[in-house]
């Protein structure tokens, strides 16, 4: 099935948080056209009000819209098909004003055939975050499992399944000195950067609108925000900051984005990360890595030129 796909314009005379943090694509397929809409970073709106979202875009637009993603679990493509919310992802489709969907079959594995996937896939949010202490810690000394654990406050059980993540994929060497075992990286600076990145992933888990608060201040900057401070970027209107999945704030509903019209105070973006952005923080910014993780993705070419000049002038 041929398509074409084109850059588009956000809706015209639409409240602005409508068109903020998402990108626009005109699809032509089938002989009929539709408005993709993607959000740049993680969303935690429910599919009731995403939906009414989309209608606001399509009676705008005047022509059928539909959510774009990259990946999406089981329960979450279920949820879109009970919405009624048309949707593109990488392994379906449900376009019901074209009258098609597709759904990729999952496949079995065999133990070796999964043995095989497993050191192609991303690593877990918990290995992504044993790997910045690596990285950022540890560089090019050794340390013992048993002193890793100690410093990240993790069991050795925990460590030795993060270590195995990161030795399938050769990212770090690990050698017998008497009764212990140590481990380093495998290579450092921008060299180990380069090697680990297929199988690093954004940090964010969703994000969430909130009014300035002290409690937000004091959290690493975070998104455009950051990278704002560290390349030409001019920083955003509203602040980003990030904060870990058991944070006090990470814990608030959030404002309702439709609702945001209403207020004439100014608004914050909260992300809430898969793991603490806190101990690798650096200048009162999140690291560089994951910085970058969470913007590569992004459709603005001025922020990946600013990516690209951060990475090339970054200390590593």
């Amino acid at each position: 099935m041929q398509c074409e796909i084109r850059p588009a314009d956000g809706p015209k005379g639409l409240p602005f948080y409508i068109s903020q943090g998402k990108a626009f694509h005109e699809i032509h397929v089938l002989g009929g056209r539709f408005l993709l809409v993607s959000y740049v970073g993680a969303s935690s709106l429910r599919w009731q009000t995403q939906k009414k979202i989309l209608d606001q875009i399509e009676l705008n637009t005047n022509m059928p819209v539909a959510l774009g993603f990259d990946v999406l679990n089981e329960t979450q493509r279920k949820g879109l098909v009970q919405a009624k919310i048309p949707y593109v992802s990488t392994s379906s489709f449900f376009l019901p004003f074209l009258g098609i969907a597709y759904r990729k079959q999952r496949k079995t594995f065999s133990k070796k055939n999964q043995k095989k996937n497993i050191t192609l896939s991303k690593l877990t949010a918990s290995a992504q975050a044993f790997f910045l202490f690596m990285m950022y810690k540890v560089k090019k000394t050794k340390i013992s499992k048993s002193e890793a654990a100690r410093q990240n406050n993790l069991t050795p059980m925990s460590v030795s399944r993060y270590c195995r993540e990161l030795l399938d994929r050769g990212l770090i060497n690990e050698t017998k000195e008497g009764n212990s075992t140590l481990i380093s990286c495998s290579e450092i600076g921008r060299l180990l950067f380069d090697k680990a990145l297929p199988y690093l992933d954004s940090p964010i888990k969703k994000e969430i609108i909130l009014f300035p608060s002290q409690a937000f201040k004091s959290l690493p900057k975070a998104g455009e925000t950051a990278l704002s401070e560290v390349s030409m970027l001019a920083p955003p209107k509203e602040s980003l900051a990030a904060c870990g999945p058991h944070a006090n704030l990470a814990k608030e509903k959030g404002l309702a984005i439709e609702n945001l019209g209403f207020f004439k105070n100014s608004f914050v973006r909260l992300q809430i990360w898969k793991y603490d952005p806190a101990p690798f923080a650096m200048d009162r910014r999140i690291d560089i890595v994951s910085l970058y993780l969470s913007l590569k993705d992004s459709p603005n070419e001025r922020v990946q030129a600013c990516l690209k000049e951060m990475l090339e002038k970054a200390q590593w």
